[in-house]
């Protein structure tokens, strides 16, 4: 996972913050490190010199490998509270991301292997249900699809909106 840091006028990259920076999102991103080819980090100054509430901005791009860039940013009165923000909410976004994509948490933030078996010391494989779990849910199943029937029998807008509607439409002058 290369690093690379992007700022703007207004904020000087010395080594010490460059070295501060890499770290930081390198620790808390170590887990996506081997599905991840590069994180861009951009820095900015919201409203220059003046100081203020929200006064520096950092937005992290991350860009996993076969699939289009995801980025998160904060905002924060010194640059490293904005950058600690920013790189945990690229985080639960990654978490979320490769979630999505199939993979447990367990398997994420484990290195990829694909003869993988177990996930977390536990099997993989579901055991098969027993009768009395299979029938249960069964009838679950039943009481859901019943339920869903009589749900469908009602207007959106219910019956008591609908009464009233009529009523006042009834009460309007005739032209």
């Amino acid at each position: 996972m290369k690093v690379q840091i992007n700022s703007d006028k207004t904020i000087v990259v010395s080594a010490g913050l460059k070295r501060f920076l890499e770290g930081e999102v390198s620790r808390v991103l170590e887990r996506f490190s081997t599905r991840l080819t590069r994180v861009e980090i951009h820095l900015s100054d919201v409203d220059n010199h003046k100081t203020g509430r929200a006064d520096k901005r950092c937005l992290v791009e991350a860009r996993p490998a076969g699939a289009k860039p995801l980025s998160a940013s904060a905002k924060a009165k010194d640059l490293a509270l904005a950058v600690g923000q920013a790189s945990g909410k690229m985080q639960r976004l990654l978490t979320t991301f490769f979630g999505r994509m199939g993979k447990s948490a367990a398997v994420v933030s484990a290195p990829y292997s694909p003869t993988r078996k177990t996930v977390g010391g536990k099997s993989a494989r579901r055991k098969p249900l027993s009768k009395e779990t299979a029938l249960g849910t069964k009838k679950r199943a039943a009481v859901k699809k019943a339920a869903a029937k009589q749900a469908k029998k009602l207007s959106p807008r219910g019956p008591k909106k609908k009464r009233i509607y009529q009523a006042r439409r009834k009460a309007w002058p005739v032209r």
